[in-house]
């Protein structure tokens, strides 16, 4: 048998399966830094919220490795889960913040922020939405969004130019944002709804 640094993602992630605890100790030292660099960009710097959640996102693969079910490579479900980690601890400063500040709506906001299922729903109608564009520009949001591509990468996997892919990038944001207006018009002017298509523009 070869040796664990020798297997690949998802022949580790097999290994994890069946509760290999080396072969997670692997994963974690393969991709601990570079989902460290991906958080800290998401948090401006915040060193101390991405150690935490790298930490975290590792125990929920740990903790969940019987029914983990990898749609794209390891890395982008790693990213994946950070980001969710990174909204839902903005989430909660956000809504501390929201208790000290006077602001209009205050107790709207609260309580969307504490309204888990809101958000959840929220994230749904995302993905459906989404889903009704057309295919070459639904494929370039994924990869931006999902695998965490860079317009450059982007580009050169598609074969098409850096400028194509912002114009599919922007005209998704575009339709995304005018069909939650359409449907969720309660949440749109929501504190977190606002920040979650900034966090967005980041990714």
């Amino acid at each position: 048998m070869r040796k664990i640094r020798q297997l690949s993602d998802p022949e580790l992630m097999r290994e994890i399966m069946s509760d290999n605890f080396k072969a997670f100790t692997e994963l974690y030292n393969r991709y601990k830094h570079v989902l460290f660099q991906f958080v800290i960009r998401l948090s401006h710097g915040n060193y101390s919220m991405a150690e935490e959640i790298v930490q975290e996102a590792f125990i929920i693969i740990w903790e969940n490795r019987k029914k983990i079910v990898i749609e794209y490579s390891f890395q982008s479900y790693l990213k994946k889960i950070s980001r969710n980690l990174f909204l839902r601890e903005t989430g909660k400063r956000v809504q501390e913040q929201l208790m000290i500040a006077e602001i209009e709506n205050v107790r709207e906001a609260e309580n969307f922020v504490e309204n888990e299922v809101e958000l959840n729903l929220l994230l749904e109608e995302v993905e459906r939405i989404i889903s009704m564009l057309p295919p070459a520009r639904q494929r370039v949001y994924r990869l931006k969004h999902i695998e965490h591509l860079s317009q450059k990468e982007i580009a050169n996997r598609l074969n098409i130019s850096e400028n194509t892919v912002e114009s599919h990038l922007k005209q998704s944001t575009k339709f995304l944002v005018r069909m939650l207006k359409t449907t969720r018009g309660d949440l749109v002017n929501s504190i977190l709804l606002l920040f979650y298509f900034i966090v967005l523009q980041l990714f």
